[in-house]
């Protein structure tokens, strides 16, 4: 029994089209509801690398494994003419460092664990629910970015206005391409913090390290932070309705205060073309996390993980799919064997 663990979770996503409305042109208003109810096997794992990243959304740090329901999202987009908008609320920020092939953090039909959703570096200066705005561009149809400043500070599930601990600054572009007329894409994004408790970074769910901090004085500084991630992906065979590719990803940070310093991942995918089911989708890949050995886990005899993971996502019906998982990892945490 203790070797097993169960998770159900929902997403409710809403959009109102000012200009489908009939109200004016160029707005946007979303909104999202998460919830979450089980207890998982994050911790059990013994892994840094969360193996079930649905399992972490919404990041509600006191409601861990708990049942929990939260808005995640209500934010308001404007366009002005087809290149610029501004947008403004509280942002989810689990869309940033999407791979069409790997997936993202707001992703459920691509891997489970963490590290190849995407670069764990980011966790230090990205909460998944907080208040801010930024800038969108779009100068060309094959070059789009943003601009971005939000709280650090996680507040799902919590009065926004009560958490501002923090700032982040945060740009991310997208520059796709063809090679020999096959679709690819590289993205590569900058986070840089202000003012962030060290100790709400050692305590995030979302890295589980947690356990092997029990009991330790962990010491409160707001020094700033930084992180850098880049993200490719390129498909060999086909396109996303119906083919195949490979994908990158890697992430680097300061090392102090951020506990992880770097990351890279990279792995197969795609959609049909085995056993002859074109609406099956599958992927398999590896990843790295470089825990840093300064301050933070000075002394805790903390080491790199590695890890790897395989599936293959069932059509049953267009609106039914069933999704086996399999991954082993040489968990970095000291006292944890392989999972």
């Amino acid at each position: 029994e203790e070797d097993t663990g169960n998770t159900v979770s929902m997403n409710l996503n809403l959009e109102l089209d000012t200009s489908a409305a009939g109200l004016w042109r160029g707005g946007f208003f979303n909104f999202r509801l998460e919830g979450r109810a089980g207890r998982s096997v994050l911790q059990r794992a013994g892994s840094v690398s969360a193996v079930d990243n649905d399992a972490l959304f919404p990041n509600e740090v006191d409601q861990f494994d708990e049942e929990t329901v939260a808005i995640t999202e209500l934010t308001f987009t404007q366009y002005f003419g087809d290149h610029v908008a501004v947008y403004a609320g509280l942002l989810d920020t689990g869309e940033g460092d999407e791979n069409e092939i790997a997936g993202s953090a707001l992703s459920n039909a691509h891997f489970l664990n963490s590290a190849l959703l995407y670069s764990l570096v980011e966790d230090a200066t990205v909460p998944n629910v907080s208040l801010g705005g930024g800038v969108l561009f779009e100068p060309s149809e094959t070059l789009y970015g943003s601009f971005s400043v939000f709280g650090t500070q996680e507040t799902a599930g919590e009065d926004p206005f009560e958490h501002t601990q923090g700032t982040t600054f945060s740009t991310e572009w997208t520059l796709a391409h063809t090679v020999r007329s096959r679709s690819g894409a590289q993205t590569l994004g900058l986070l840089y913090g202000i003012d962030a408790s060290r100790v709400a970074i050692a305590t995030d769910p979302r890295r589980v390290l947690a356990a092997v901090l029990l009991g330790l004085s962990i010491p409160d500084t707001n020094d700033d932070t930084w992180a850098i991630y880049y993200n490719a992906h390129q498909y060999i065979h086909g396109d996303a309705e119906g083919g195949w590719g490979a994908f990158v990803r890697f992430g680097t940070s300061d090392g102090d205060p951020n506990p992880v310093e770097w990351t890279v991942a990279a792995g197969l995918g795609g959609v049909g073309g085995v056993l002859e089911r074109p609406n099956d989708s599958w992927g398999i890949g590896a990843f790295y996390v470089g825990l840093s050995d300064e301050d933070l886990l000075e002394g805790l005899n903390v080491e790199e993980e590695v890890g790897a993971e395989l599936f293959y996502n069932v059509a049953i019906t267009p609106w039914l799919h069933v999704t086996p998982d399999v991954q082993v990892i040489d968990s970095a945490l000291p006292r944890s064997d392989t999972v």
